[in-house]
């Protein structure tokens, strides 16, 4: 049996899949109860450190991948990303189980964004568990069922005239297909050579924000021109309207981050999970 805190999202649907595809049990953390065919859905919230060894208990190994892109009063990045990986490390130790997999994010470090400041915070406390574990810091990632593409599709098909892009647009993206993603995954599983390793995955390309968008707008037939909003501007604006609008598409610190390349070198994923990832061009209409 296989835990996956995160299970009912974009990411864990994708792994409880492949790894119910493979026969193998899979149980799913779940704040609320849904049905995921042939996988068994345990109530329980990260946050809530009974709920997480409860559900752990039995298992072999824990998939953690429970994160936010942005805050809200009850869900903050420390209490997620930092305050959620310490009770399924707690429930590891208690509930026995020795096989950790844990979701950071490209970019983690202890300095930069809040998001990455608590990303890396979460690994620390990894690290230093005991437990036998392995770290990902994935780029981007795209897929059936994700917000990526969506999201700039949205943008582009908005009935401004023009598509706004704040700042220069030149930041460096290097978007992963999330099947490639589930690939390492399970093959980490397979290998206790990756155990106690951290491993950045990406895509074969990197792409400019701008020219990612450009390539999304002649996919979609939208012709439309670009409208480029300093930064001067930008960060002030952005600043105060995500605070008085509820649900405002950008917060200062995705501004933060989308003005940071977000690419790294992915030898080492292609040589220990034998995958070559697959292309966004390739997969553009899922």
């Amino acid at each position: 049996m296989i835990l996956i805190t995160g299970g009912t999202g974009f990411v864990g649907r994708h792994i409880a899949a492949r790894l119910i595809a493979q026969g193998e049990p899979v149980r799913l953390l779940a704040r609320k109860q849904v049905e995921i065919a042939g996988a068994e859905v345990y109530p329980g919230d990260v946050r809530d450190v009974a709920s997480v060894v409860s559900a752990a208990r039995g298992c072999r190994a824990v998939i953690h991948l429970v994160g936010i892109i942005r805050e809200t009063r009850g869900a903050t990045f420390a209490r997620v990303h930092v305050g959620g990986t310490r009770s399924v490390i707690q429930a590891c130790q208690e509930a026995g189980v020795a096989r950790l997999l844990h979701m950071s994010a490209l970019g983690a470090r202890p300095d930069g964004s809040a998001y990455h400041r608590t990303k890396w915070a979460a690994e620390e406390l990894v690290r230093g568990s005991g437990l036998a574990a392995t770290i990902f810091r994935p780029a981007v990632i795209f897929g059936a069922g994700g917000e990526f593409i969506p999201t700039l599709r949205q943008l582009i098909h908005s009935r401004s005239p023009v598509i706004p892009i704040l700042g220069p647009g030149l930041s460096l993206l290097q978007p992963i297909w999330i099947e490639d993603v589930a690939t390492c995954y399970l093959g980490a599983l397979g290998k206790p050579e990756t155990e106690g390793r951290a491993y950045e995955l990406g895509g074969p390309e990197t792409f400019g924000f701008e020219e990612l968008l450009d390539m999304i707008a002649a996919d979609e037939g939208v012709d439309k021109r670009k409208l480029h909003l300093p930064l001067l501007l930008a960060r002030p604006a952005v600043a105060v309207l995500s605070r008085i609008i509820p649900g405002f598409p950008i917060t200062s610190d995705q501004l933060t981050m989308l003005l940071e390349d977000n690419v790294c070198d992915i030898r080492e994923m292609r040589k220990t999970f034998r995958v070559a990832p697959a292309s966004l061009r390739e997969h553009l209409r899922d």
